[in-house]
């Protein structure tokens, strides 16, 4: 792929209940002057970063979209709060990251009316963000992507289970076990953590690096806004769950307008009865679920990961009518 050009930078966020000065870090791709609308991409986690969200850059010399990406507040390049907000679960709750993203958006002035708009595309906690967002009908919205997205906390962890349920039973007793002691450090788990995450996360053998410090990360104590959010453990249970807690979007789903394109793996932690609501209650929806693929579809191949980018170039620059499933 040719050098496409970038800058990046810092946006201030203004946070009334935080004494520490905020920052949210950018970095775009392509020429946002250009006249189309910009694609805003939103990183998993929550408490992740934008590093796999860069892959998206190639909308700009594939289809001539613009990108920008961003770490999220507390993760990443952008402020940490760790030492000030650290576990403060009032503190960590979603309209914090849709303030955010709102903010990220003017500072583009991309809700100005003179602006062509934006494109959302979220990615599993991106995509919660992300429809958190559409709902509102905000100024500008043009398209939205839900990638391996979820209506609903509970679907979400009964989607994780119904995985677990088809893993080895030796692996299955492993990981009930951690679950019961809240114990992640035993070879006996991570080995059956991992056989998850092979299952249904990135069906790669051997992982990516990048997948193995992932791994580290999720069976660690130090998580910040991860386990505030989702929980102490890194299979969530309805027991274990943070400020996530009764998070549900399916009634208030109808109020997407904007034209919408689901997408999900065949193996994926994010298991059709996550998307069903979604795709039955969104007005204007697609959606598209890749054979052999799971969550991490981008790192799954030059098959999974070409259909998967075909799927995206061609929904935002073609006109989708019909409401269908693939």
């Amino acid at each position: 792929m040719d050098e496409i050009p970038s800058l990046e930078g810092t946006i201030a966020l203004n946070l009334p209940s935080v004494k520490t000065s905020c920052f949210t870090w950018y970095k775009t791709f392509g020429d946002l002057s250009c006249g189309k609308p910009v694609v805003i991409v939103l990183h998993g986690g929550p408490g992740s970063t934008s590093g796999l969200s860069q892959e998206f850059r190639s909308l700009w010399p594939d289809h001539g979209l613009p990108v920008v990406v961003y770490d999220q507040i507390g993760c990443g390049k952008s402020t940490n709060l760790d030492d000030e907000k650290g576990g403060d679960k009032s503190f960590w709750q979603v309209s914090l990251f849709v303030t955010e993203l709102e903010t990220v958006l003017d500072f583009f002035g991309l809700r100005e009316p003179s602006s062509p708009g934006y494109h959302l595309l979220g990615s599993s906690w991106g995509a919660m963000l992300a429809s958190e967002l559409a709902v509102t009908q905000p100024r500008g919205l043009r398209r939205v992507i839900l990638v391996c997205p979820g209506a609903s906390m509970s679907l979400i962890i009964k989607g994780m289970h119904i995985r677990i349920g088809e893993l080895p039973q030796e692996a299955q007793d492993a990981i009930n076990e951690g679950i019961h002691t809240q114990d992640t450090t035993t070879d006996r788990f991570q080995n059956a953590y991992r056989a998850y995450i092979q299952h249904c996360v990135i069906r790669q053998d051997p992982l990516p690096q990048v997948f193995e410090g992932y791994i580290k990360w999720l069976t660690s104590k130090e998580r910040g806004v991860n386990s505030t959010m989702l929980g102490p453990f890194p299979l969530v249970t309805e027991g274990s769950v943070g400020s996530l807690r009764g998070w549900d979007i399916t009634p208030r789903l109808h109020q997407i307008t904007a034209k919408t394109l689901l997408i999900n793996g065949e193996f994926d932690q994010s298991h059709d009865i996550c998307v069903q609501p979604i795709y039955d209650r969104i007005p204007r929806v697609r959606w598209c679920t890749i054979p052999d693929a799971s969550h991490a579809a981008i790192l799954e191949g030059e098959k999974i990961r070409s259909a998967f980018f075909k799927l995206i170039g061609v929904f935002l620059t073609q006109t989708e009518t019909d409401k269908t499933t693939e």
